[in-house]
């Protein structure tokens, strides 16, 4: 297979993957699962939050349906994203964004549960507890007045490996370009 060839079908994968990603129809997740993601045990996708690291067909599924019902849509700048592909396995890297309506009282409710849990929390000692506490206050403060509608810009690399002619998402990493427990990119329209 020409790497020509390769490329335009991971594109096509790309944008088929952008658009049942939008769709968050949990009610298919078997046949996400089968279209789009390997059936490896050794496959692995990285989210976004520290510890968040899940293995194999479950983990991915875990991953994929608790996007789909968080209260965001997660949408990938396929048509830009940069392909490299050697023999049966390709390289991907593409941003997108997690948009999301966030009523300011939601919002407030969310930082004083996160507060609540950093209080409790027995592996930190107590400067680090105020250092994540004044952050997260910051960061409500900054944007509860804002506006509802949140736009966060992450970014998403990934391997994809061919599988009986079909391109399939063997890792995947999701970044937020933040520090702490929120990003402090905001993108407004």
């Amino acid at each position: 297979m020409t790497n020509d060839k390769a490329i335009k079908e991971i594109q096509q994968v790309l944008e088929q993957f952008n658009d049942a990603y939008i769709k968050q129809d949990a009610s298919k997740i078997v046949e996400f699962m089968k279209k789009f993601h390997t059936s490896s045990d050794e496959s692995l996708i990285i989210g976004t939050a520290y510890k968040e690291w899940m293995y194999g067909t479950k983990g991915a599924k875990e991953i994929f349906l608790s996007d789909w019902k968080s209260p965001g849509v997660w949408s990938y700048d396929y048509k830009d994203a940069k392909i490299t592909v050697k023999d049966a396995i390709a390289w991907i890297s593409m941003t997108g964004k997690l948009t999301m309506e966030l009523p300011s009282e939601a919002i407030y409710q969310g930082m004083l549960a996160q507060i609540n849990g950093m209080l409790e929390d027995q592996d930190k000692n107590p400067d680090d507890k105020m250092w994540d506490i004044i952050s997260s206050a910051t960061f409500y403060l900054n944007h509860a007045k804002k506006g509802d509608k949140y736009i966060f810009p992450f970014r998403f690399t990934a391997v994809l490996v061919s599988e009986n002619n079909s391109w399939l998402f063997h890792q995947m990493h999701f970044s937020f370009p933040y520090v702490l427990t929120s990003p402090p990119v905001r993108i407004f329209e």
